[in-house]
Order: C-alpha cells, then sequence, then structure tokens
C-alpha cells in the first residue's frame, strides 16, 4: 500500500462523518423525554436537540477525528483512507452499501442501514467497518457534547470533585523538575547518578523509592507532562489527550482491542482504578514450573508484596460501595458464588469515595508513584525530568553508557552520560520499543504482548435507580467464580468498570439513533460489569518505522479466551438478575436483550425465561468484531526468564541478557499474564529488581 496517502485529508473526514451522522443523528421530544435526568430543565429540551444533534454539526468532532488518524499506525491511517475512498467511488461502493447511492447521497435512515448490514454481515471485514465506525463515532459524540448532554443523562463530572470530600485539603507538594539542555545535540553529564530510570509508573516508582532509601541516586525521566494535584481538573477529553498513550484511542492492527494504557507522570498508577490484587499463587507457580524464576514461588515475593501493600495503606476499611460493586458482593453471596472486597490502594484514608480515579487523583489520596512513591525519593535527592521521551540506550560491549533523548516540548535531542546503570520502566507498550530501537535483537523484546482483554455486560434497573457512581470508588468487588477454566488460572473475573459517558456509550449496543441515545440517557440507573480474562492470547508491539510515536500492537483473542469472557459474562447476568436488573444487554448488537419486570425477591436462576435467554446468549457465542472488546492492563512484552535468553529478554534480576548494566522494572517482565489487576504484581517484582540492582550497586570486595 506504498501508494496510498498515509495522511487523512477533508475529503476523508467528510465522508467519515456521513456515515457518523448514520449512526446518530437528530430526534425529537417525544423519544428522549421519558429518558432524560429528573433533574433536566424542561425548557432546555429544544435546546439539547439543537445543539446536541448530530456528528458533522458538533463543534471539535471532526477535528478530533483527525487529530487521532495523525497519531494511529501508517497501515491504520491507510486502511481507512482506502475504505473512505471506496465508500466514494460508484464503481466500488456498492460491494460495502449494496447500493448504487453514494453514502453522501443517502437519507440518514438509509446510512443507518447500510452501518447496520456491516454489523450483521458474515464477512468479517464489514464486522470489524462496523466496529471501528461505530466506536469511534459514540465515543467521540459522547466526548463533545458538552454540558447539555451531561446534565441530560446526570452527569456531574468534573464538578463531582468539589464535593466529595468537603473538608479535604489538596497537597499542594510539587515536584522540581530538573532543567532540560537548551541547545540541540548536548551533552548532559550526570556523574553523581547512580541509575537513570525510563518511565514513571508503577515499577519505575517503586525501584527509585527502594534505591533513595538505599543511599543511591537516581534521575526518572517521563515522557509525559507533570501535572501537580491542584492541576488534576481536567474533563474526559482534555484528561486523555494528558494522561493516556494516544489520547486513549489506540487499538490493535486489526481493530478488535482498544487500549486504554497510563502515558503522563505516575503512568498507569496516575489512572488506575485503585484495585489492589495479589498475584495468584498458581501464576507464580507457573512462573516456577515453566520459565525458572524460582524467586516467584518463595518466601522472597511474599515479602515485596506485603511491602508495597503496606507501604500504600491498601486495605477494604470503610468501603462505600457503588451499585456495581454491590451486585457483585450481595448478587455473588445470594448465589453462591466466590466473591470478596477488593483492598484500595488509599493511604488508609476512611472512605475514597470517588469514580474519577481515570483522571488522576486530585487529593493525593490514591498511592501511585506520584503520591506515594516518588515523595521519599525526592527528598533524598531523586531527580525528575517530564517530556523527555528516550529514543534509544547507547550500549558498547554489552555495556550501556549513555541514553538519547528528546525534549518532547522542544524536539532538542540531548544525550545524558555518567549514570551506572539503567532502568528501562515505559510500561508493556514502550519499553520493548525502547529496547528495538537501541538496537537489542532477543527474540522476546516485543513478543508475549499480553493484554487481559475485557468485554461487558450492562443491568438496566429501571428509573427507580439512581446509581450515583461518581460518588463511590470505581473497583470494590471481584468475583472469581469463573476465573480458572482449565486449572492453570485462565479464565475470567467480573468487577466493576469505570462508569464515564463516553466508554459507557461506547459499549452499548446500536441499533439505531434513537436506541442508542435513549440507552445513553439511562446512564444514571444502568449497571456496567466488567469483565476481564487472564488470556492465552499473546501479541506483539513495535514502533512504526515512518512513524515512532505510534505503535503498532498485533493481537487476536483466541477462541479459548472469547469463551472464557463469554462464561464470566453469563455468571454476571445471574448476579444481574438476581439482583432485579430488569434488563440485561450486551455490546453485540444482535443479542437479545433480557427483559423482566418480576420483583427481585421472587426471582431464582432458574426462572424459564432466564434460563431461555441464557442459554440462547451462550450459543451464540462472543463474535471476533461484534462484541466491543478492551484492555486497560498489557503485560509481558520483555518477560523475564531463569532459562536464559531462550526463555525470556532479561534474567530473574531483571537484567537484559544483551547488556548488563540495563535493567527492567515493569509489567513487560512478568512471565505470563498476572491473572489479576497487575499493579500489585508490577511492584512487587520492582521492589524484587530494585534490591537486586541495589546489591550490584555495591562496591566489590577487594582480596
Amino acid at each position: 500500500m506504498s501508494f496510498i496517502p498515509d495522511k487523512v485529508d477533508d475529503s476523508h473526514l467528510e465522508l467519515f462523518l456521513a456515515v457518523a451522522d448514520g449512526i446518530i443523528h437528530e430526534t425529537t421530544p417525544e423519544v428522549i423525554t421519558p429518558f432524560l435526568d429528573p433533574s433536566f430543565p424542561p425548557e432546555s429540551v429544544e435546546e439539547y436537540l439543537r445543539v446536541v444533534s448530530r456528528p458533522s454539526k458538533l463543534p471539535g468532532f471532526k477535528e478530533y477525528v483527525k487529530s487521532i488518524m495523525d497519531i494511529s499506525p501508517t497501515d491504520t491511517v491507510k486502511l481507512f483512507v482506502v475504505l473512505v475512498n471506496v465508500l466514494e467511488s460508484r464503481i466500488l461502493a456498492p460491494a460495502l452499501t449494496g447500493s448504487i447511492t453514494l453514502i453522501r447521497d443517502m437519507t440518514l435512515e438509509e446510512r443507518a442501514a447500510v452501518v447496520r448490514s456491516w454489523r450483521d454481515s458474515p464477512i468479517p471485514m464489514k464486522r470489524r467497518l462496523f466496529r471501528t465506525f461505530q466506536s469511534l463515532t459514540i465515543s467521540t459524540f459522547v466526548r463533545f457534547g458538552g454540558e447539555l448532554h451531561n446534565k441530560a443523562i446526570g452527569y456531574s463530572g468534573i464538578e463531582e470533585r468539589e464535593t466529595i470530600y468537603e473538608n479535604q485539603v489538596i497537597d499542594d507538594y510539587k515536584y522540581p523538575m530538573f532543567p532540560k539542555p537548551q541547545r540541540d545535540g548536548e551533552e548532559l553529564y550526570l556523574p553523581d547518578i547512580d541509575v537513570l530510570i525510563i518511565g514513571s509508573g508503577s515499577g519505575s516508582g517503586v525501584v527509585a523509592h527502594t534505591l533513595a532509601n538505599e543511599g543511591y541516586k537516581s534521575i526518572v525521566l517521563e515522557k509525559g507532562k507533570y501535572f501537580a494535584n491542584e492541576e488534576y481538573k481536567f474533563d474526559d477529553v482534555t484528561g486523555f489527550n494528558n494522561l493516556y498513550e494516544g489520547n486513549g484511542a489506540i487499538a490493535t492492527s486489526n481493530q478488535q482491542l482498544f487500549i486504554l494504557a497510563g502515558a503522563g507522570f505516575g503512568g498507569g498508577s496516575t489512572v488506575n482504578w485503585s484495585a489492589c490484587l495479589k498475584t495468584p499463587f498458581k501464576v507464580r507457580k507457573e512462573w516456577y514450573d515453566d520459565f525458572g524464576v524460582e524467586w516467584a514461588a518463595s518466601e522472597s515475593y511474599d515479602n515485596a508484596q506485603e511491602y508495597v501493600w503496606k507501604q500504600m495503606g491498601a486495605n477494604h476499611e470503610n468501603i462505600n460501595h457503588s451499585l456495581a460493586n454491590r451486585v457483585i458482593l450481595e448478587g455473588g453471596e445470594k448465589l453462591g458464588y466466590a466473591v470478596r472486597e477488593i483492598d484500595q490502594n488509599t493511604g488508609n484514608h476512611p472512605a475514597h469515595n470517588c469514580g474519577l480515579c481515570h483522571l488522576g487523583c486530585k487529593y493525593g489520596i490514591k498511592q501511585g508513584s506520584v503520591a506515594c512513591w516518588f515523595r521519599d525519593a525526592a527528598a533524598k535527592g531523586t531527580l525528575f525530568m517530564d517530556q523527555v521521551r528516550v529514543l534509544k540506550l547507547l550500549h558498547k560491549n554489552g555495556v550501556a553508557n549513555a541514553a538519547l533523548c528528546e525534549d518532547t516540548s522542544t524536539g532538542r535531542v540531548f544525550t545524558i552520560t555518567g549514570p551506572k546503570k539503567f532502568v528501562v520502566s515505559g510500561g508493556s507498550l514502550n519499553t520493548p520499543v525502547v529496547l528495538q530501537n537501541s538496537g537489542f535483537r532477543n527474540k522476546h523484546i516485543g513478543k508475549n504482548l499480553k493484554l487481559h482483554p475485557v468485554t461487558t455486560v450492562f443491568g438496566d434497573f429501571g428509573k427507580e435507580v439512581r446509581s450515583n457512581p461518581h460518588q463511590h470508588a470505581i473497583m470494590t468487588a471481584v468475583c472469581t467464580e469463573s476465573a480458572d477454566l482449565d486449572g492453570k488460572a485462565h479464565g475470567a473475573r467480573i468487577e466493576a468498570i469505570l462508569n464515564v459517558p463516553f466508554l459507557d456509550s461506547t459499549l452499548l449496543p446500536w441499533q439505531s439513533s434513537d436506541q442508542i441515545r435513549e440507552e445513553m440517557l439511562k446512564f444514571q440507573h444502568l449497571t456496567n460489569m466488567l469483565i476481564i480474562t487472564r488470556d492465552t492470547s499473546s501479541g506483539t508491539v513495535r514502533a512504526d518505522p515512518k512513524k515512532p510515536n505510534a505503535l503498532i500492537i498485533d493481537y487476536t483473542i483466541n477462541k479459548f479466551d472469547r469463551n472464557a469472557l463469554l462464561q464470566a459474562l453469563l455468571t454476571a447476568s445471574d448476579m444481574l438478575y438476581i439482583q432485579g436488573a430488569k434488563e440485561i444487554l450486551m455490546s453485540q448488537g444482535w443479542n437479545p436483550v433480557f427483559k423482566s419486570n418480576k420483583p427481585m425477591h421472587e426471582r431464582a436462576i432458574t426462572d424459564k425465561d432466564y434460563v431461555e435467554w441464557r442459554k440462547k446468549t451462550e450459543k451464540l457465542g462472543l463474535d471476533f468484531y461484534g462484541t466491543c472488546y478492551g484492555s486497560a492492563h498489557q503485560m509481558s512484552s520483555c518477560r523475564m526468564s531463569g532459562k536464559g535468553p531462550g526463555y525470556g529478554a532479561c534474567d530473574t534480576k531483571g537484567r537484559l541478557f544483551e547488556c548488563k548494566n540495563i535493567y527492567v522494572a515493569d509489567a513487560s517482565v512478568m512471565p505470563t499474564a498476572s491473572g489479576a489487576n497487575p499493579m500489585i504484581t508490577t511492584m512487587a517484582i520492582a521492589r524484587h529488581i530494585a534490591l537486586g540492582l541495589v546489591d550490584d550497586l555495591k562496591p566489590s570486595a577487594k582480596l
């Protein structure tokens, strides 16, 4: 496809808008009034219908889609260009639309019918086309719906933060940033720095903390921008642009999974949902048996987990559970399913009633790298630089001696020399890219990528229920009933998901413009359950050679993992039904919606209508593209091994096999997927690696 343009222009975007307008467009007061939030002023209905009308009329929509294309991998952009060009061709378009009328000349309902035909097509490429257009359209539409849409659905957004903690004082501490070179090509010589750390996420924080407590100095380089606590006032547009990889809009190359990965100061620890879960022992045993990681099955691993647990004050005391988390705990208990509370890394704070942690913790309560691990390190001399991308590590004869860096705010390139050791903690998407760019050839760098694929199922509890998800912690309960389907800890867990309008709306099934509007307006009485699997599937990650800041992620969810998601989805449906959900719906548009008005106290999962729906849902299964899949966990792309470079990229101390003074300390070193939310696992591994690094830094005894 070398002859195909790798940039989108206005004509491509206009065609996209024509399709997007078919997906969601103008409606009538009669359609939306029954579903508007009770607090929405009746006199504002006409204004809402006029302003929140269709994508092509929504300020910012077109520009946002273009920005996503600008940062997407080259082949993704080229495929997008090819598809829109086909849809503009009178000769070729009928193959996709079934009509000699071009999309731009169709009525809105005719466009919707075309999109529906893609969704229901037996041809995978058409279903892929549906998923791409539908997801990008709905998520962008809701993001730019503005305050009118937020009021219509009863979403207070960032205003909620001002009322959650009435007496809470914002921690005004600010990390000093070390000055960057002012001339292109300059060398920054830092002879007093023992360790240079790339990245600032969960692994980096623990390493910097451990080194500082042992008297060693390090410098932490972060490609994202640092924001002080008081600056966490983002909405979902600016927040995702500032805090997430690819503005929160990256996807696998086949468009099957959409991926959320932290990319600001603090990495994933700044935007995760506070859940603290320890590594399942079957997973640790697998690492021991299959990869020779002996310490994973030892007391040393337990000690590392306990250390990070206590350091962050993880606990489950005084949690005020949201509706979704109550469904898990109460519904699971009724049915005899394995459920429990999830500890939160809130520094022993009495309650963290905030469902907006995905945009950073304004009050510094969530104990990620910024609020917890870097604080002691900074006080003991650790240095920090933000908006610095490490292009590659320079090395010779198996020893690294410098980092080639780019100031992302100015474009200046400079070199840092002087540190004795180098730690790569850029996360499972970026760490392998740094190592690949540095010329390392181990076959496991960028391979074996695990993503913990997720999907969701919704429960509609009716107008009488108002969930107010932002007045509760996001993820405080877990069901593990379906978490081990093969005896090797492969299966799926059920947890609660972040409830924000753009995410919920993207995951809803689409039938028509009016239907999706109705579902979106039910925001306050819909409960979304997260289904997350420990994957047997695996993929790869690398940088786009023509667009170095773009990531090419190849990954396909295999049949076993799709079935694991399905089995847990059915288990989650059991809990929704027994807890009184009036409707149960999933993102796969051709699945039937279960409906029941039977009172909760009269329900049993043996009820005939529910059993019939459950059987039909299981028979339909989860399609390759029909279901919306995502990932918020990335692991194992530079896995460690005690069996040599044939089994991994680094040894059991995190040292790169190809370079004795480069260490990897993030989720990428996990031999396989953690099987539980990976923050604690990542930190425990980083603690182990950091302690070994301390030993390596100590001067050797002379005979």
